[in-house]
């Protein structure tokens, strides 16, 4: 709606989590850094942590893309509510293997073997399971974590990461045999002031903005910074209302008075 008063190509705020779009700070990076460790070097379970909207799925799609799929097979779970025989069947069907049974044994036989033709031709499985916190029973972890035990004499046939909120930690913790597992685990700090400046100019830059400067003063990305509380979310949620505002108003910068205003109004703080 703005992108043709601020020159841009595209929205810069989407909340897609479009891997163009990251900007790697240095908690993004080491994050990054940490997962694709965890699973080149064929470490069995590694998990990322933080806070709702610091990017952990964003981090992750940026994953997938450095990985080589003549070399890694992905499975991506996106709903971790499930039981354990759901979580194998859906494990299963990702790898577009065919097995009606919702006997348990059959199940967990029968990716054992997809495991070792994975193997057999090169390449490893991934299981990537996003908002991972939200996974109900032990049980399923604790069927996650027996999927360790498919493994060569010098290797697992297979890597499993765990991408969740802060509550995600503690609830590794209550099962000992997966936490002691756990090879790699790292948790995402917020941006500080200076990173969320760089976060917006580095968007605006990826939507096609070419001006010298950041349409956002100093004094307005300190603003959207004790506002978002250095959330890249909810950074982008502030910035996308306040380019839509300053177009309205036909100003040609974003001040700390306009973002204030649009800080308050998100938080429904009366005028």
């Amino acid at each position: 709606m703005y992108e043709q008063y601020w020159g841009l190509t595209e929205p810069p705020f989407s909340l897609t989590p479009d891997p163009r779009f990251l900007y790697m700070s240095r908690a993004h990076d080491d994050a990054l850094t940490m997962l694709h460790y965890a699973v080149t070097r064929n470490k069995g379970a590694a998990m990322l942590a933080g806070d709702i909207g610091l990017g952990k799925t964003t981090i992750s799609r940026k994953l997938l893309e450095t990985l080589d799929p003549l070399q890694f097979r992905v499975v991506l779970i996106v709903n971790p509510i499930l039981t354990p025989t759901q979580m194998l069947q859906e494990i299963l069907d990702q790898l577009e293997v065919q097995c009606v049974s919702r006997n348990r044994q059959v199940l967990v036989q029968r990716l054992h073997l997809a495991l070792l033709e994975h193997y057999d031709r090169g390449r490893r499985v991934v299981v990537m399971i996003d908002e991972a916190h939200l996974v109900r029973s032990a049980t399923t972890l604790e069927e996650m974590r027996l999927l360790l035990n498919c493994q060569m004499n010098d290797q697992f046939l297979i890597s499993l990461l765990f991408l969740g909120q802060t509550e995600l930690p503690p609830k590794i913790a209550k099962v000992p045999a997966l936490d002691q597992r756990m090879a790699v685990r790292h948790i995402l700090k917020p941006l500080d002031v200076v990173e969320t400046g760089e976060m917006v100019l580095h968007r605006l830059r990826v939507a096609g903005y070419t001006r010298d400067n950041s349409p956002f003063t100093p004094d307005a990305v300190h603003q959207l910074h004790l506002a978002s509380g250095g959330a890249p979310r909810v950074v982008c949620q502030l910035a996308d209302n306040a380019l839509l505002m300053a177009m309205v108003r036909k100003q040609p910068m974003i001040d700390a008075f306009l973002m204030r205003e649009v800080a308050d109004e998100q938080q429904g703080v009366a005028a």
